[in-house]
């Protein structure tokens, strides 16, 4: 027994002195560097189907971000081959964040103009009149709150209704679930709907002789694997319900996904609309960083709209407004 166990030792030894050796080597330690960069790659690349997959692939702008900073190391330090690895990553990375977005999709001519805004106030934020006076100040035409609890309520109607005279909020048993829409243009055919005890809002925006259908929403944000779930009927029931509409369509709020999630690419597949994005434009949250941000928030639209300009704009909250432009070219 005794002998065994040297015997054990000594091979044990031996093979711990074989790897030490290899590792010692140049090339044999770029390759065990490059294995432990692709595996992570490969995680962050496959497609979001899973609650735990979708999490991470969240933050693929920062992971690019950090490819792209390797490669420049590597090349410093004369790693030509972990450069060339960590380099083809970022490509991927890059090319993951921006197929998602219409980048060719802005348009110079229409027949009406209307500026809309998507904005999630933060229930527990408390600053009401710095953020009336503000979304006064950026001048939308159309309004899509998020968060919006019983004081929200009573404030954004109060400071908002001279400006938007056509208005609906949809109230809710979570202050963090009610919506509001507030309007220049008539609003017709209004509806309060519950999806999944979700609040959302539905109806059409009258812009001269033009009828365009929106649909205000705020889905759960995936904090377990119950309200991932939750949220992907969401967005399906939003699909459903386009899917019933004729006409164009503005749908906006605040998604709590980024664009590239599963979810979130099958939903404009299947509706045929498109991200007012042109960039990443991130919106959450607003005390990190702008590298440490995330976009979370949404207009979309659909082909006989155009979207020539869209901004995020930090107001009050833990999110960035966004403020689009959109022109009714009747295509």
């Amino acid at each position: 027994m005794q002998r065994f166990k040297i015997k054990l030792l000594l091979r044990g030894g031996l093979f711990l002195l074989r790897v030490y050796c290899l590792l010692r080597q140049r090339k044999n330690k770029e390759r065990l560097i490059a294995a432990m960069l692709l595996v992570p790659a490969i995680v962050l690349l496959i497609p979001s189907y899973t609650f735990e997959l979708t999490l991470l692939q969240s933050f693929l702008f920062q992971a690019m971000l950090v490819y792209g900073i390797l490669s420049i190391w590597w090349i410093v330090k004369h790693h030509y081959r972990l450069a060339s690895i960590n380099f083809t990553i970022y490509l991927l990375l890059l090319f993951k964040i921006n197929t998602p977005m219409d980048v060719g999709s802005s348009v110079n001519q229409g027949s009406e103009s209307l500026k809309v805004m998507q904005f999630n106030v933060h229930a527990i934020n408390r600053t009401f009149e710095e953020t009336i006076d503000r979304v006064i100040q950026l001048k939308p035409d159309f309004i899509s709150f998020q968060e919006v609890g019983p004081s929200w309520a009573k404030s954004l109607e109060n400071g908002l209704k001279e400006d938007y005279p056509h208005f609906t909020i949809m109230a809710h048993p979570m202050e963090s679930q009610g919506i509001a829409v507030f309007s220049k243009y008539p609003l017709r055919n209004t509806e309060r709907i519950l999806w999944h005890g979700t609040a959302n809002i539905a109806g059409e925006i009258m812009v001269g002789e033009d009828k365009i259908n929106f649909l205000a929403l705020h889905t759960l944000s995936p904090t377990s694997k119950i309200r991932w779930q939750e949220r992907n009927i969401h967005i399906k029931e939003a699909k459903e319900h386009i899917a019933t509409k004729g006409g164009e369509f503005l749908v906006l709020g605040d998604f709590n996904t980024v664009p590239w999630d599963n979810s979130l690419t099958s939903f404009k597949a299947n509706t045929r609309l498109k991200d007012s994005r042109k960039k990443l434009t991130p919106t959450y949250p607003t005390w990190n960083p702008f590298l440490g941000q995330i976009p979370i928030d949404y207009i979309f639209y659909s082909e006989g709209l155009g979207c020539n300009a869209l901004d995020a704009v930090e107001i009050t909250s833990d999110h960035k407004a966004i403020l689009g432009t959109f022109l009714i070219t009747g295509r």
